[in-house]
C-alpha cells in the first residue's frame, strides 16, 4: 500500500512538471510576431514582383469573351464539316461561316436529350463545357477541356450530324 502511495505521488509530481513545462512553451513561442511580418512586407524582392505580375495576367482576371467562344465554335464547326463532307458546296459554305450565321448553345448533362445522344454515341464523354453549334444543315456537338470563353483552344471531342443526299455519301479528297 505504501508503495502504491509513493508511485501515485511521484506520478502526480511528474504530471505537474510536464504541464508547467508545456504551458511555458506555449506562452513563450508565438506563431509570428509583428516584427517578422513588417520585415517581410518591407522587403522588395522578385518573389513579390512575380506574384503581382502573375495575379495581373491571370486569365481568370480577364473578362469572359464571347468572341473567343465564337472563334472556338466556328473553327471546330469548319473542321468537322470539311472532315466529313468534302464537296465543292461544303468548301464554299465553310468560307462563308461567321458568327452572324451560326446558332450555338451550351448544353448540360442534366438534359434528357443530351443523355440520349450520349447513350447513342458511346465514344463521346461528358464534360463540363459542352456546346452544340448549327449552320445550315450541319450540327456539331463539341466538348472542351476548359472554358472556351476564356481560352482559344481546339475542341476535345466533336461529333457532326448532317443529312446528306445519301447515308453513305462521303466525298473523299484526292491525294
Amino acid at each position: 500500500m505504501e508503495l502504491l502511495r509513493k508511485l501515485l505521488s511521484t506520478t502526480f509530481v511528474i504530471f505537474l512538471a510536464i504541464n508547467s513545462i508545456q504551458s511555458q512553451d506555449s506562452t513563450s513561442t508565438k506563431p509570428g510576431t509583428d516584427g517578422d511580418l513588417e520585415n517581410h512586407d518591407a522587403k522588395e524582392g522578385k518573389d513579390k514582383e512575380l506574384y503581382e505580375y502573375y495575379y495581373k495576367t491571370r486569365p481568370a482576371n480577364f473578362p469572359i469573351s464571347k468572341a473567343k467562344l465564337e472563334y472556338n465554335l466556328i473553327k471546330t464547326l469548319k473542321k468537322e464539316i470539311l472532315s466529313r463532307d468534302y464537296s465543292k458546296e461544303s468548301i464554299e459554305a465553310t468560307k462563308k461561316i461567321d458568327a452572324t450565321n451560326i446558332q450555338y448553345e451550351r448544353v448540360y448533362r442534366e438534359s434528357r436529350w443530351v443523355r440520349g445522344f450520349m447513350n447513342e454515341n458511346t465514344h463521346l464523354n461528358y464534360s463540363e463545357f459542352m456546346y452544340i453549334a448549327k449552320h445550315d444543315k450541319y450540327m456539331v456537338f463539341m466538348t472542351f477541356d476548359t472554358n472556351p470563353e476564356s481560352y482559344l483552344q481546339p475542341a476535345r471531342q466533336a461529333q457532326i450530324v448532317f443529312s446528306g443526299k445519301d447515308k453513305f455519301e462521303i466525298v473523299i479528297p484526292k491525294p
